[in-house]
């Protein structure tokens, strides 16, 4: 007993000690920064009572975690811990965090919770911490006008009247020819990296930068600057970050593309179908008319068809386009519409009517124009190429016959001639597209080639 008396002043100092933690741990606990939040709703609620049994039910209102879970989409946000009054329009006005979020019918919290819009992370409860604003978090919350990325993960970019940007990105991602050097969605060359998860990878300030100076963050980049004005720089990091590949579930890839004709017929333009297929007696004739095709062919014919085509139709020259199921149900929609234009009226498709214009689509479609500039004129750095350090210009090779520019679009050109020999290899080359892209879309590219060199 008398050698353990030596320790009691060090038992009785670790008694202090825990003794001081408890209340330091009591004290933090208490005053956390969300329940100074819920105490300011409490005391809102209280003075906004018109009744004695209104301000009761306010006193009655307790201190908790608030909490949305979702084990379909793997999230529990808490976000609501502190944003309490989200769903009360009489808080519209109010400053952060007890503000009223607009147009929450359209996106029901209870079904999406708010870091699939907002990112963040779901699961604090610290401010910080919840707006991913803390070390090692990759998903920090978007600013403002960045929100419209978070739309592409459930909608097309083209769908959305309440996302301009959105669109305007996608628009200028084609406009740019990123395509002709990434793939999005199966789509496109591998010049570049696959861009499906560059939005869950990359900052917007990262994605901003890489536009504008491609070599100052990523070194021996063979990406040429993309020269736009600052708006437009900003709606095409926007689209980008839309690009995250998160796993989503039925419910929300439902809206992804609706089986709507009108959204068919957009995706029938964009992939070029009347390059091969005639529709009113406006496009090619590598395909057969599609005018009253449901008259020849069942509906799930049809589907099968987009899915498989060589499983259906043994020996056809239709390429595989590895769309989307509710992709192949809005194409199928639009042909539906083909044979009811009385009541639908779709007979008329917006697409240029001759060769060289449909040509010119195709030349926006696989992306030629990120190498070769938009009208063909080159110019475009190729660090230690022999032609001029430089992706050549286009109008010499529109003066070939057509089967040697068709070879250099399939077969493409892997190796290029280096200015240096001992130097590097030149970062841009000319991809294959062999397989890729359909015989009619190939005739009408030729064809726009020679217009180039006309001019």
């Amino acid at each position: 007993m008398d050698s353990l008396q030596k320790y009691y002043p060090w038992f009785g100092f670790l008694g202090l000690v825990i003794g001081v933690l408890i209340i330091v741990g009591y004290f933090k606990d208490e005053f956390r920064e969300w329940k100074q939040w819920q105490h300011e709703y409490i005391e809102q609620e209280i003075s906004r009572a018109t009744t004695p049994e209104l301000k009761e039910l306010a006193q009655t209102i307790p201190l908790e975690i608030r909490q949305i879970v979702l084990p379909e989409s793997r999230r529990v946000d808490r976000c609501t811990t502190c944003h309490i009054a989200v769903e009360d329009p009489g808080y519209a006005g109010y400053k952060q965090p007890l503000a009223y979020h607009p147009n929450h019918d359209q996106h029901p919290f209870e079904k999406f919770g708010c870091t699939i819009c907002h990112l963040g992370q779901g699961r604090a409860t610290d401010r910080d911490a919840a707006h991913g604003r803390v070390k090692h978090w990759e998903q920090p919350m978007l600013p403002k006008n960045y929100i419209e990325a978070s739309c592409a993960k459930c909608h097309t970019a083209t769908d959305i009247p309440g996302a301009p940007m959105l669109a305007r990105g996608r628009e200028l991602f084609e406009e740019q020819g990123c395509i002709g050097c990434h793939k999005l969605d199966g789509f496109g060359s591998s010049i570049g990296p696959e861009l499906d998860k560059i939005g869950a990878k990359r900052s917007p300030q990262w994605l901003a930068q890489h536009f504008k100076i491609p070599r100052e963050v990523v070194p021996g980049s063979g990406m040429p600057p993309v020269k736009l004005k600052e708006l437009d720089i900003e709606a095409l990091t926007l689209f980008l970050l839309g690009q995250t590949g998160e796993p989503l579930s039925e419910y929300f890839l439902s809206m992804k593309i609706l089986p709507a004709p009108e959204v068919g017929q957009r995706i029938f333009v964009q992939r070029g179908c009347l390059g091969c297929h005639s529709i009113g007696g406006t496009g090619g004739k590598v395909g057969p008319a599609l005018d009253g095709v449901t008259k020849r062919r069942s509906t799930d014919w049809i589907v099968q068809h987009f899915r498989e085509p060589a499983a259906v139709s043994p020996g056809t020259v239709m390429p595989r386009y590895d769309f989307t199921e509710s992709e192949i149900r809005a194409l199928t929609a639009f042909l539906v519409s083909l044979s009811e234009t009385d009541v639908i009226g779709f007979l008329k498709v917006l697409q240029p009517a001759t060769p060289e214009e449909r040509g010119k689509s195709v030349y926006r479609k696989y992306g030629c124009a990120g190498c070769h500039g938009p009208t063909g004129k080159g110019g475009v750095p190729n660090p230690n190429a022999k032609t001029n350090q430089q992706v050549p210009p286009l109008m010499a090779e529109g003066d070939m016959a057509d089967i040697f520019i068709e070879s250099y679009i399939t077969e493409g050109v892997q190796e290029i001639a280096k200015m240096n020999s001992n130097g590097p290899q030149p970062p841009l080359y000319m991809p294959a597209w062999e397989g890729k892209i359909s015989e009619g879309e190939l005739a009408d590219l030729v064809s726009y080639l020679h217009t180039l060199a006309s001019e």
